[in-house]
């Protein structure tokens, strides 16, 4: 009860907190807030066609014909743009010397997150469900948002930590297996008010809590030790002349590492672990979804593998953020291995396009033959898919830099929008949905736009701030 447990100075700090939420800082800052409006858009358009099919169908028969996983993105992705906005709030130099802070911006977190969440409660009434049914069903798809929320304290003791950490993956993967299953939605929303009504107060409790929990990624590091002369004490023997003697063997990067540098400085992977990432992720994780949801809703194997392929596109046009993240950028430009600044440019569109051509062949490959084999499929029909995947894939990638074409200076909401676009586009386009006249036509609609792409963005691109003046 401290949210309300509160001095002059801690509601005059709740209040300046909340009001950014009204102002034009939180929409500029907040990258996220175009793709969170296209999600709204899709999710108020699957309800109103849900509430359109229930004058004729049953609840079960609607849920069947409409896609509620819009819905359940909504709920995520909200929590998401609360995460980016106290996190830009306090990542500041200066944040950890301003007293109350950290705590004004969790509290008010809390109180927009409960209002949404009752909101968005609320909208679900149009299908129409009781509303602790609908509150559970918000409550329960914000799960991983609780335990992304959560920041443990720097007192916690190991253990414990891993405790936590243990059981909240293990809801994670509880939730994610539930939302696999086609009738979940339907079982979430006509569960009596004696199950649910306290299953949102706990889960409700959670996600407050763990959102209270900001302030410990503030203050929660661990102090550095001090040095020898403020203590007074000598360094140990070992430390003064062992660490001389024996200083850390680094391994040298390979050049396929550098050039990976260039997309990903923190971890760039060696090329033996690439292909062999490459090699089992598609398959291994489709087979592990559709062993979940063979067994809880009592299908085949093959058939929930085939279901999944919708996913196992998604999994093609998962990378990393390479547009994005650029406040690497100004670092390796000064070294002087790359020349002027479009040159530099260049070679990260060289970068990616490298990886691309030696990574997404095999994981079409992945996808392609499990399914061409459980589904069954004719050998010219699953080369064709294979080869237009490959095709579409290479194109919408590309395409994340279509805004420097089209504009000069294109916002980082609009540049996370073309950079997440291809993960919904990638299965609305697909060969295993259309037919094969229309898959070949986007395919080389995405490759020409991907073409243009990286012929003409590189030059604009050199000349926009590197990283984005909010960073």
């Amino acid at each position: 009860m401290t949210l309300f447990r509160l001095s002059s100075l801690e509601w005059s700090d709740l209040r300046r907190a909340l009001g950014i939420y009204a102002t034009a800082t939180f929409l500029r800052g907040n990258y996220m807030i175009l793709m969170l409006a296209c999600w709204v858009i899709a999710a108020l358009s699957t309800l109103w066609d849900l509430h359109g099919l229930l004058r004729h169908e049953t609840l079960a028969e609607a849920l069947s014909h409409a896609n509620v996983f819009y819905v359940i993105l909504v709920v995520m992705v909200v929590q998401s743009v609360l995460q980016l906005h106290t996190n830009n709030q306090i990542s500041g130099s200066q944040a950890p010397s301003i007293p109350g802070l950290a705590l004004a911006e969790a509290r008010a977190a809390s109180i927009v997150a409960s209002v949404i969440i009752l909101g968005l409660a609320g909208v679900m009434r149009l299908l129409p469900v009781p509303f602790h049914d609908a509150l559970f069903f918000i409550l329960f798809n914000a799960i991983p948002s609780t335990v992304q929320w959560y920041a443990p304290p720097r007192e916690q003791s190991g253990k414990k930590r891993v405790a936590i950490l243990l059981f909240g993956v293990a809801l994670m993967v509880g939730q994610f297996a539930l939302v696999l299953v086609s009738d979940a939605t339907y079982w979430m929303l006509t569960r009596p008010a004696v199950l649910t009504i306290p299953a949102s107060i706990i889960l409700f409790m959670a996600l407050i809590g763990s959102i209270l929990s900001l302030p410990n990624r503030l203050y929660g590091s661990k102090p550095l030790a001090p040095a020898a002369h403020e203590t007074g004490q000598s360094l140990p023997a070992e430390t003064t002349h062992s660490s001389r003697a024996r200083p850390p063997t680094q391994r040298s990067l390979t050049p396929y590492q550098l050039r990976q540098m260039l997309l990903a400085p923190v971890t760039p992977v060696t090329f033996r672990t690439d292909i062999l990432v490459s090699l089992f992720l598609i398959p291994v994780t489709l087979s592990v979804f559709a062993m979940i949801e063979a067994f809880l809703a009592h299908r085949s194997f093959s058939s929930a593998w085939v279901k999944s392929v919708g996913t196992g596109c998604v999994m093609l046009v998962i990378g990393d953020k390479w547009l994005l993240d650029r406040q690497h950028w100004p670092l390796l430009l000064v070294t002087g291995r790359f020349g002027s600044r479009l040159e530099f440019v260049r070679a990260v569109f060289r970068a990616k396009l490298s990886r691309m051509l030696i990574i997404t062949p095999i994981r079409v490959l992945t996808l392609v033959v499990p399914y061409a084999v459980l589904k069954p499929l004719l050998p010219a029909t699953a080369i064709f898919e294979a080869l237009d995947l490959i095709v579409l894939v290479g194109g919408m990638t590309l395409c994340s830099a279509l805004p420097f074409v089209i504009m000069r200076a294109p916002p980082k909401s609009v540049v996370f929008a073309f950079n997440l676009a291809p993960l919904l586009l990638i299965q609305m386009c697909s060969p295993f949905l259309l037919s094969v006249r229309y898959a070949a036509y986007l395919a080389i609609t995405a490759l020409v736009l991907g073409l243009l792409s990286y012929c003409f963005a590189p030059y604009r691109l050199s000349r926009s701030d590197w990283p984005y003046e909010n960073e």
